[in-house]
């Protein structure tokens, strides 16, 4: 099978040929470590373990507002995005950003900058056409994230304000998602109706932190869901699968998404508690799930803890299909050379059907 076909039956809940093996982030910090430690010169962990390619192509859901740098020193520098987010950025490290300023904190700053969501062909680049044609001809596992409003809401507005905003003025919260949905959507079936066919929509949107759901199961249904089931149709009439990434505890917001039509959960972040043992005999005839291997237990590079980490998670999601194996997040430099390899070892040993 190629990648494409690999992770497509996966998630259609049936077996491939063996199970897929990917990983989407590699900090730039452990590739830089791992290369001290031997890994071979001018090669890929993808290339040298025979990892499934899953690419994600942006649309631009942006303000468009004017980008621009404020300050800068050796270490770091802030700088103001597309959405009048102002973010400080640390030069020599992989670590979240730090949001400073927002330039929507109002209904009147939103009302001033909400007709810069307008549709425009243009937002649709050429480079997004080309590389899904190349992902397609090359058998490769390719999506498309068009915006995904509850999370682009909660960014635009801060994840302080949005939270106030959405307990005292869910009507703002709710046009500024409907803005955002309207955008995306038609950019989607524009990109559908010219024929090119990404295999999927990915929102990377952190809708829970390490407690649960960032809002009430009644809130999300009440003002969010029907978004996501819109999104779903789309994708279903077009063989296309909807998939979140979402970090922190989503033990609570899983029957809620295949309640919605999500296909897939990713990358369940198992500090939180979340475990793939316990969630596939509960949900995996009805959602895939993609990750959950713990980092903070393969950084240890203690082989039994690793192997029992890797395997009996392998052992209890592989059957049936549904389970793409992948970090719980994205792989540290923490994680040493030597510990990777034994992961993938194991992960081919063990993937097999």
């Amino acid at each position: 099978m190629s990648s494409r076909e690999r992770l497509r039956t996966t998630l259609c809940r049936q077996e491939p040929d063996r199970m897929p093996r990917c990983e989407q982030s590699f900090w730039p910090e452990t590739l830089a470590r791992w290369q001290q430690e031997g890994m071979p010169e001018g090669a890929s962990p993808a290339e040298l373990f025979d990892l499934d390619g899953f690419s994600t192509f942006g649309l631009d859901c942006s303000l468009r507002l004017p980008e621009e740098t404020l300050e800068e020193t050796e270490e770091w520098v802030v700088d103001r995005d597309a959405n009048g987010v102002v973010h400080k950025r640390w030069k020599h490290s992989y670590h979240t950003p730090a949001e400073v300023d927002w330039a929507i904190k109002t209904r009147a700053d939103w009302e001033r900058y909400r007709e810069r969501l307008a549709y425009a062909p243009d937002r649709i680049s050429d480079d997004v056409r080309q590389a899904i044609t190349t992902a397609n001809a090359a058998g490769q596992f390719c999506t498309i994230a068009p915006g995904e409003p509850v999370w682009w809401a909660i960014s635009v507005l801060g994840m302080e304000n949005a939270m106030l905003t959405l307990g005292t003025d869910p009507d703002l919260f709710a046009e500024i998602m409907e803005a955002l949905a309207t955008l995306a959507l038609r950019m989607t079936r524009q990109l559908l109706d010219e024929g090119y066919r990404p295999d999927g929509i990915l929102f990377s949107s952190d809708l829970c932190y390490r407690s649960g759901m960032l809002f009430s199961p009644a809130t999300y249904r009440g003002m969010m869901m029907e978004y996501h089931r819109e999104y779903a149709r789309l994708c279903h009439e077009h063989d296309m699968f909807l998939i979140l990434h979402c970090d922190g505890d989503v033990r609570s917001f899983i029957p809620l998404l295949i309640e919605a039509g999500f296909d897939c959960i990713e990358p369940l972040e198992a500090r939180t508690g979340t475990d793939v043992r316990e969630l596939k005999p509960l949900y995996g005839d009805r959602i895939s799930f993609f990750g959950n291997i713990n980092m903070d237990i393969v950084a240890t590079g203690d082989r039994e803890a690793i192997q029992h980490e890797v395997v009996s998670k392998i052992e209890a999601a592989k059957p049936g299909g549904g389970y793409i194996h992948q970090s719980d997040h994205s792989v540290p430099p923490t994680v040493s050379w030597d510990a990777y390899r034994y992961w993938m070892d194991l992960a081919r040993e063990h993937g097999e059907y």
